[in-house]
């Protein structure tokens, strides 16, 4: 079964009709049109019955997308930054200070340190 979501296909068209809708030419819908019954818009149209001359069974979703601009999603990334990504820079940065200074590049006991 392949779940459809609605805001994939973009907003309402109070125009769309599918009874006055001759797509793909003179032909018309390469389906029955009461399998188009929810569709929205033409794209959303044209995605049921492109699913549904596969074989595939269709139903919509509610959520779609919207997952990736829910609140959580902002916080898991705010923390992966601040986390991960900036003690990294930090460590680097402080590293190359102190190479640029001019930090001994030995160790106490006459060993060379490594460096980049």
């Amino acid at each position: 079964m392949v779940c459809l979501y609605h805001g994939d296909y973009g907003p309402a068209d109070p125009t769309f009709d599918l009874g006055s809708a001759s797509h793909f030419g003179t032909r018309g819908w390469m389906v029955d049109a009461i399998l188009l019954k929810n569709a929205r818009n033409i794209g959303e149209a044209e995605a049921i019955q492109r699913h549904l001359i596969r074989g595939e069974s269709v139903s919509w979703c509610d959520q779609g997308y919207a997952w990736a601009e829910q609140d959580a999603v902002s916080w898991f990334y705010a923390a992966a930054f601040l986390f991960v990504v900036l003690p990294y820079l930090i460590f680097r940065i402080k590293a190359r200070a102190k190479i640029a200074l001019g930090a001994p590049t030995t160790t106490i006991d006459g060993r060379q340190r490594l460096t980049d």
